[in-house]
């Protein structure tokens, strides 16, 4: 044993001029034996400068002392028995080890070669590197925690548009699965080819889209208006660009819209049937009076003098039936509303109409709630909507052909009441004008049952909606909130 430290201690000046040059820290152990020849601990028998540095221990207390008095936590963190496996077995290891009992917290990086009977071990300070991984690892942590959790959907796809990652939120806002968009297309969110075909014309040009609105599709087939942002990104890891995109759903933007411009044209509306009412109500009541006093100086015997009359009167009384329709239509409603169940107010309406119905031969399915649902209605205005509906949907509809569909819907905030027919249906330039004052298909109607519905259905703090298909039927969506 002794002679191997002299000749150790002379190996040549330049040997030990190169290990103390070197970048790494080394140290050089033997291995100190029970009498049974078995390892009990590893004695230092040389250290060059860096690896002094790092231990923060001077040469002269090193040097023949046992590694287990000076670093006792070798035994606890199993690096002992790694080295004398080093020595048992000749096979060299390299390993990452913490040392947090230092001054610093210091990582290492080890590697332990046999050296006839103890090893050599080269440490390299890896604390810059591991403190850099861990930081870069909390950023993308918490990068990663603002994707899933944020509550508009973000996404990345690649150059073929097909989508690489993809939060929760646009998961849940288009309603597929995490698996059904693993190498989805974005075109299946596009409701229409022209739309998918101007998003990448817009992308392309301009390396990105800012708050441009598209007509989006869920898997269901609803429609949602969306505003998309979306940037292309050079990805010089993968070597290829990207896009990062971010969708917002605008459809509660777009109805209080809808709802802000539905009571400004009722505001107008209301302006004119009242100027229309003064100017028209006035003059008619004369012409009425005036009617009464010839129908008295006329003599009997004058020949179709009372048809006549009876034509004057009769328009005369659809004139101002016409200017109160217009007044009520454009007008708040003032309600007496108490809660009640819905359901009974739908089946009091649907009694009203059920003659035409059985007269047309039409068919009815009645698909209410079974839950108990309450809503606090005006019982007689409410009911003078759904027939106003109800009989809309069966002049639409062919005789014996006809087919209504009433249902009631209890969700978590809200009150749903679809009423569905198979008629003639609306096309897709008219149906925006359907609650518009005087407009109508009908060839004597005046064009403001439609919109006295839908004030009735907002004075009850409700929304209805409307979807149509030609020869197909239309389908109304009244909604209440709960």
């Amino acid at each position: 044993m002794k002679s191997r430290e002299v000749q150790f201690e002379e190996s040549p000046i330049f040997l030990k001029s190169i290990l103390n040059s070197a970048l790494d820290g080394i140290m050089s152990f033997q291995s100190v034996r029970a009498a049974d020849g078995e390892i009990q601990d590893f004695r230092w028998v040389y250290v060059n400068e860096i690896a002094l540095s790092m231990v923060g221990v001077p040469a002269e207390k090193l040097i023949n002392q046992q590694l287990l008095d000076i670093m006792p936590e070798n035994k606890e963190t199993g690096l002992f028995d790694k080295y004398k496996s080093v020595v048992e077995t000749g096979n060299s290891v390299v390993l990452e080890q913490h040392y947090p009992g230092l001054e610093e917290d210091k990582w290492f990086k080890i590697s332990a070669v046999k050296l006839e009977d103890g090893f050599t071990v080269t440490f390299q300070d890896i604390s810059e590197y591991k403190t850099a991984l861990v930081e870069a690892d909390s950023t993308d942590e918490r990068f990663r925690t603002l994707f899933e959790e944020s509550m508009d959907p973000i996404f990345t796809a690649n150059e073929q548009y097909e989508l690489m990652d993809a939060n929760k939120s646009l998961s849940i806002l288009f309603g597929y699965s995490a698996n059904e968009l693993k190498k989805f297309s974005i075109r299946r969110l596009f409701q229409s080819e022209d739309d998918f075909s101007s998003f990448k014309a817009l992308v392309n040009q301009s390396g990105g889209v800012d708050e441009v609105e598209f007509s989006l599709i869920t898997k269901d087939g609803q429609v949602k208006p969306c505003c998309i942002n979306c940037v292309l990104l050079e990805d010089a890891a993968l070597g290829h660009r990207i896009f990062l995109g971010v969708i917002r759903d605008i459809t509660k933007r777009k109805l209080a819209e809808r709802g802000i411009l539905r009571a400004e044209k009722l505001a107008v509306t209301g302006k004119i049937a009242r100027s229309i009412a003064h100017e028209v109500r006035n003059p008619l009541t004369n012409l009425t009076l005036a009617l009464d006093q010839l129908r008295d100086e006329v003599p009997e015997e004058v020949e179709d003098a009372d048809l006549y009359f009876s034509i004057i009167k009769r328009n005369a009384d659809r004139i101002g039936k016409l200017i109160s329709d217009l007044l009520n239509s454009s007008k708040p409603k003032s309600l007496n509303r108490l809660s009640q169940p819905v359901n009974q107010v739908l089946r009091a309406a649907l009694d009203l109409v059920t003659d035409r119905l059985k007269l047309q031969d039409m068919e009815l399915t009645l698909d209410l709630s079974d839950e108990p649902i309450e809503y606090p209605l005006d019982t007689d205005q409410f009911r003078v909507a759904m027939v106003n509906l109800f009989v809309n949907a069966i002049e639409a509809m062919r005789p014996n052909e006809g087919h209504l569909t009433v249902q009631s819907l209890a969700e978590e905030k809200v009150i749903l009441i679809v009423i569905r027919d198979n008629g003639r249906g609306i096309s897709q330039e008219n149906i925006n004008q359907l609650f518009e004052p005087f407009y109508t298909a009908k060839k004597e109607g005046t064009g403001l049952g439609l919109t006295t519905v839908q004030n009735i259905i907002n004075s009850h703090g409700g929304e209805i909606d409307v979807s149509s298909e030609l020869d197909r039927g239309t389908t109304f969506t009244i909604t209440l909130p709960r």
